[in-house]
């Protein structure tokens, strides 16, 4: 019994140990490397973006951002907003190129401007 005791122990602390580390981890951050170099760069405390021109175009949520315009993530990393490089269709929603796209902080289409008809 004290061996299942002390098993069901240090797997509730290494449990823990790895949860503490994947919710610390931000894997899909994007740095300030995507960032056109001179111009202003917003970092979250952890060093990841919060928002910036890019220097070249970035793919992210399916779709592609326009280098040169500006694109801004939210603190889990996860892509807010930017400006497309091509028209595309989300959601039944066709979305037109050289137009601002957001997301929500799930990744669910949240606004976009609309192809002209």
């Amino acid at each position: 019994m004290k061996i299942i005791k002390t098993f069901f122990v240090h797997s509730l602390v290494l449990a823990s140990i790895l949860a503490s580390v994947i919710v610390g981890l931000n894997i899909y951050a994007a740095d300030k490397s995507i960032c056109n170099s001179g111009a202003d760069v917003l970092l979250y405390h952890n060093g990841s973006v919060k928002s910036c021109q890019l220097k070249d175009n970035y793919d992210a949520n399916n779709i592609t951002c326009k280098n040169g315009g500006s694109i801004s993530f939210y603190s889990n990393g996860n892509l807010e907003s930017c400006m497309l490089n091509a028209e595309v269709t989300i959601a039944d929603s066709k979305c037109k190129a050289d137009g601002l796209i957001s997301f929500f902080i799930d990744g669910k289409l949240k606004s976009c401007m609309k192809q002209d008809n």
